[in-house]
């Protein structure tokens, strides 16, 4: 397990909490229903924060590049804004309707509301990330830290008007959620050792991964070229590709210019040692390689 990527998350959570409990007006904050704009500004703040948080913040942990963060922070909270309000007017105008022609109890709408803002989060996180199986695997996490901690919120926290309290418990629930999807979900990933307790991971989760000085990139170097190098999958394959010739990189300390990836190799990048991991790994024996 990656204890600084939790770490990072659930701060995200806990900071969206308190930030969302600053400029949420009075009454309960998250009823659509009988409190309609104070729920759609309370959807939209903490759905936005999160998502920013968590895709900028462990940028300027790990790669220390503020203009990266900004863009991330400005891309994911406006994706986090925008989807989930929408998805709450949405949900409004359903339950208003379904409300006028059926009794159905208040609980039952209450799970509901939650299960359909985890949707709708785990959708802006595809969105980002132009990726299905990233929507799937972080709603896997959302839903049930959503619906365990809404209940729990609306059973003490909400009724007592603990609202600062039910905040912050449904921000550190939804960020150790998503910590957990991806950390037990992941598939293939880069680990960069800086200490015994603490390591940088950066997962692989498109069919490109791009390393540069690029703000673009999905892991950005403090200089060098802009474009350094990038793995591809095919298939459940990786392969690593050079793209500057100059640069003083190598895969297991050997050179190379396009090499298939198995669990356990080694890129090195100046001083810097990234170590291959996949649990979609084959053997090398099996693979065509191109020679290095």
């Amino acid at each position: 397990m990656n204890w600084l990527f939790y770490f990072e998350i659930c701060v995200s959570g806990l900071l969206a909490g308190f930030c969302t409990w600053l400029v949420s007006p009075g009454g309960n904050p998250w009823d659509l229903i009988g409190n309609f704009q104070s729920g759609l500004l309370t959807t939209g703040v903490f759905c936005g924060l999160f998502a920013g948080l968590a895709s900028a913040l462990p940028v300027i942990i790990m790669e220390r590049k503020s203009s990266k963060f900004v863009a991330y922070w400005i891309s994911a909270t406006s994706v986090g804004l925008s989807v989930t309000m929408l998805g709450g007017v949405v949900f409004a105008i359903f339950a208003d309707l379904l409300t006028a022609n059926v009794i159905v109890a208040a609980g039952v709408l209450r799970f509901f509301w939650w299960l359909f803002l985890s949707v709708c989060l785990s959708g802006c996180f595809g969105i980002l990330h132009g990726s299905l199986k990233i929507m799937c695997r972080t709603m896997m996490g959302l839903t049930p830290a959503f619906i365990v901690a809404g209940a729990f919120s609306d059973r003490f926290f909400l009724h007592d008007n603990h609202f600062l309290l039910s905040f912050l418990f449904l921000g550190g629930m939804a960020g150790f959620g998503f910590a957990l999807a991806w950390e037990v979900l992941k598939e293939s990933w880069l680990d960069e050792e800086r200490s015994s307790l603490v390591i940088f991971r950066y997962y692989i989760d498109g069919s490109e991964f791009v390393a540069g000085s690029a703000d673009e990139c999905d892991l950005s170097f403090e200089d060098g070229p802009a474009n350094l190098f990038v793995i591809t999958e095919k298939d459940g394959i990786h392969t690593v590709e050079a793209l500057d010739d100059s640069a003083n990189m190598r895969v297991n300390r050997a050179r190379f210019r396009y090499r298939t990836l198995v669990d356990g190799d080694t890129i090195l990048v100046g001083e810097r040692v990234f170590i291959y991991h996949s649990k979609l790994a084959r053997s090398r024996d099996v693979l065509p390689e191109a020679a290095a």
